[in-house]
């Protein structure tokens, strides 16, 4: 008689594991030296680890007709949810970056922003966009995408877990404003791709606002 996977082991292959390994990438990338070499082999194994569970996870089709393709950015539409997204991380960039005016007088919050802005400012600038570009649609890829799909519950418990899990595999940066803005932009792309059924919004909401925040946010921080 074939034996049936544990749903337990299941979920804590295809989520767990791959968040504490992301969660591990981040936290050796926040304790690298300035524009150090491991900042971004670190930053870019988070990346490859959600992407390749992804590639190999619960988000491919269980249709024989179908297999092989992802549900996330299949169908047509993708065009109007990528000005959707670009348009929402806009307006979330603006009110983030009036948030900064307040938060740099304050130091127990802007200091651990300002070093990161350090860390990052170190590094070739190329490969900083590079890296966050990368590591944006990495993280929508999973939190969006094989989180919901591998935790089966209630719409209410799968929101919790995506947004929650992205923002406590967030605390490892050690940037408290990173874990609120992880709360924000995670709540704001999984209802995207809830309402959208696709990660087109969410992704473009993602990198407009990730993006925008590295041109915008050191001015202001006065980095």
């Amino acid at each position: 008689m074939p034996t049936v996977a544990n749903p337990w082991t299941s979920r804590v292959l295809v989520v767990l594991l791959p968040a504490f390994l992301g969660a591990a990438g981040l936290l050796t990338a926040s304790l690298s030296g300035k524009g150090s070499a491991l900042f971004y082999v670190a930053t870019f194994f988070t990346a490859a680890v959600y992407v390749t569970v992804w590639l190999l996870g619960p988000v491919r089709t269980s249709s024989p007709a179908e297999r092989g393709r992802y549900r996330g950015l299949d169908g047509p539409g993708w065009a109007r949810g990528l000005g959707r997204g670009a348009g929402i991380g806009l307006a979330l960039l603006a009110v983030f970056a009036l948030g900064a005016l307040v938060v740099r007088s304050v130091p127990v919050l802007a200091d651990p922003v300002g070093a990161l802005l350090d860390n990052l400012r170190q590094g070739p600038l190329a490969l900083t966009i590079l890296t966050t570009a990368v590591n944006g649609v990495a993280e929508e890829l999973f939190f969006r995408d094989v989180v919901p799909h591998g935790i089966q519950a209630s719409p209410r418990l799968v929101a919790i877990c995506s947004v929650g899990l992205y923002a406590a595999v967030t605390v490892a940066m050690g940037v408290p404003l990173l874990v609120f803005a992880a709360l924000v932009i995670g709540g704001a792309t999984y209802a995207e791709a809830r309402t959208t059924r696709r990660l087109h919004s969410p992704i473009a909401l993602h990198l407009v606002w990730s993006l925008g925040m590295l041109v915008v946010l050191p001015p202001l921080m006065g980095a």
